[in-house]
């Protein structure tokens, strides 16, 4: 005889029916429903007798017993049985419920439900009404013990082991059946591939009410309303398609995302990303401070679920603030910050962001100083990853401008080692982009990837010396010397101006601060406003005066050169995805 499991395995669960009851598709229904969960289901079948009930939930020892009946002497049958489970000390606290047609009328379900409570059950979930529903809500609620998507940050760290760069699109849409197929033809791209759902602009802001009326009325949203959907809808979207070979993201943009990250991992979803500043500065106007607070309680309670067996993943967004005409030594320290933010609340599984900026030497500097900054200060025992974003700015309007800017940012990501790209398409500069453009863009970056090699070892050491490190050095010990409290001190920080983001209006921010793009193509500083950035930036006697022209002239800066270029030199044959 196989020896006994010592401890009950969460991830297991028993499905049975009851010794009078001949019925098969609820327990093969619940068989499905709980392995769209992520349990490992044993299902016994119907006509169960008592002793041998008993005797499979000694040797199997599941982390839940699901009892389930239809044919209305469920209660009589359940009732006999519970007594003998509990009997034995190994199962006297195993969670068990019972649910279906307990009895051949409805009147007194509630006084049967109570006393089969009573006798033992830990929930009863009788058929009809919300029966189904509370169900589910309790299946999700005591968790399955590692997420149904697998370990995100893991995921990446195996790929990069094996020399492929992980691609990923920024992909939302409001359709289930829409983004179904689209996390289903991510996955199954010529590429090594995580999924991503994007959710729309009014669940960032938490106006439910305006989703609710878009979806009732059929207006297109920019999304996916993860908090507005049924859960039973998004399972379905999911089923089948996230898993341990294909985790999924959940993108957000909201500076108070309790809902989200309580709507995400109901669903067994354990990868999300944002940050207190780089989701609330740029992103509206709620107060930094009521954004560091509701931050700090998430990733509490998101890295908390490690205690079912989950490795919950955040990325900080901090390297991607404004999207553009960021300097590089802000855009790292941001980075850092909120990675440490991360640490600090219990997060082991991190990723740290760089927006491709308008130089490519500049930027391969940006990520070697991050990714030094990173083995510097991050604690163990956090594992963490870089990750590329495409560029974020106003991108090439012309097919070939986008696949060659698309191509430098997948060389940066492969020079500097890092883990992990963002892609954006050909259609950035008109629309959202459609499934089959999504997955040209992640096709055409794996591409370039397995035909570009990493920078030697000695060349990143070189760079990663730089004025950008520099300056994020500074900018990072200037913050931390303002106590141990990284949020805290982050409040402190942009109270003061040794953080201030160029362009940014909001209230929170000192707006001292401006950039530019020198005659090379770098980002500088114009202004340095309270930043400690003394002995380090030169701006010269005159603060250098950004005009409206010149705004607009950086800003379209990639676009302009991307788009002219390609008139002279167009794309060949040869160049992947083309």
């Amino acid at each position: 005889m196989a020896e006994l499991p010592a401890v009950p395995d969460r991830r297991r669960v028993l499905v049975s029916g009851l010794a009078s009851d001949a019925h098969t598709w609820n327990l093969v229904f619940l068989q499905l429903l709980l392995e769209e969960h992520g349990y490992e289901v044993v299902n016994l079948g119907p006509c169960v007798p008592d002793d041998v009930l008993v005797t499979q939930c000694l040797r199997l020892r599941p982390g839940l017993v699901v009892l389930s009946s239809v044919n209305g002497h469920g209660y009589q049958d359940a009732l006999r049985v519970i007594p003998k489970l509990r009997d034995h000390p190994a199962l006297a606290e195993l969670p068990m419920v019972v649910g279906g047609k307990l009895a051949v009328s409805d009147e007194d379900a509630s006084d049967r439900a109570a006393l089969l409570a009573k006798a033992g059950f830990d929930a009863v979930f009788p058929d009809g009404g919300t029966g189904l529903a509370e169900f589910r809500r309790y299946v999700r609620s005591i968790g399955p013990g590692p997420a149904a998507g697998g370990d995100f940050g893991a995921f990446v760290h195996t790929a990069a082991r094996r020399g492929h760069l992980v691609v990923q699109p920024r992909m939302g849409f409001d359709n289930p059946r829409q983004m179904r197929a689209g996390l289903a033809a991510t996955k199954a791209a010529d590429a090594a591939t995580v999924g991503t759902i994007t959710l729309d602009s009014y669940t960032r802001v938490g106006d439910l009410a305006a989703v609710s009326a878009a979806l009732e009325s059929g207006t297109a949203l920019n999304g996916y309303p993860i908090v507005s959907h049924d859960p039973s809808v998004t399972e379905q979207v999911l089923a089948g398609i996230c898993d341990e070979t294909f985790p999924v993201q959940v993108r957000h943009g909201s500076a108070a995302p309790a809902a989200i990250f309580s709507a995400l991992t109901a669903l067994g979803l354990d990868a999300t990303e944002g940050g207190p500043v780089s989701y609330c500065l740029p992103y509206g106007r709620t107060p930094l401070a009521e954004s560091v607070r509701a931050w700090a309680e998430c990733t509490a309670s998101f890295a908390a679920l490690r205690t079912s067996g989950s490795e919950p993943h955040l990325e900080t967004f901090g390297g991607c603030m404004m999207g553009q005409l960021c300097p590089p030594g802000l855009l790292v320290a941001l980075s850092v910050l909120e990675g440490l933010f991360f640490a600090q609340h219990g997060m082991r599984s991190i990723s740290l962001s760089y927006a491709q900026q308008t130089h490519a030497k500049q930027d391969a500097e940006a990520v070697l100083a991050l990714r030094r900054l990173c083995a510097e200060l991050l604690p163990e025992p956090v594992a963490w990853h870089i990750v590329i974003y495409a560029y974020m700015g106003v991108y090439p309007a012309s097919r070939e401008g986008a696949y060659r800017l698309l191509r430098k940012a997948a060389e940066l990501a492969v020079g500097t080692g890092s883990e992990r790209l963002i892609v954006k398409t050909v259609a950035e500069s008109r629309r959202i982009p459609t499934i089959e453009e999504n997955v040209a863009a992640l096709e055409f970056a794996a591409a370039v990837a397995r035909r570009t090699a990493p920078a030697p070892t000695r060349e990143r050491g070189a760079e990663a010396d730089s004025q950008t490190y520099r300056e994020a050095r500074a900018l990072i010990e200037a913050v931390l010397g303002l106590g141990d409290d990284v949020g805290q001190a982050l409040l402190a920080a942009f109270a003061r101006g040794y953080l201030d983001v160029p362009y940014c209006v909001h209230p929170d921010n000192a707006g001292a601060a401006r950039s530019y793009i020198d005659a090379q193509g770098r980002l500088r500083w114009a202004q340095t406003g309270s930043m400690p950035l003394d002995g380090l930036v030169t701006v010269g006697g005159e603060p250098r005066r950004v005009t409206s022209s010149g705004l607009l002239s950086d800003l379209s800066y990639v676009r302009r050169g991307y788009d002219l270029y390609q008139e002279s030199a167009p794309l060949s044959a040869a160049d992947p995805g083309v």
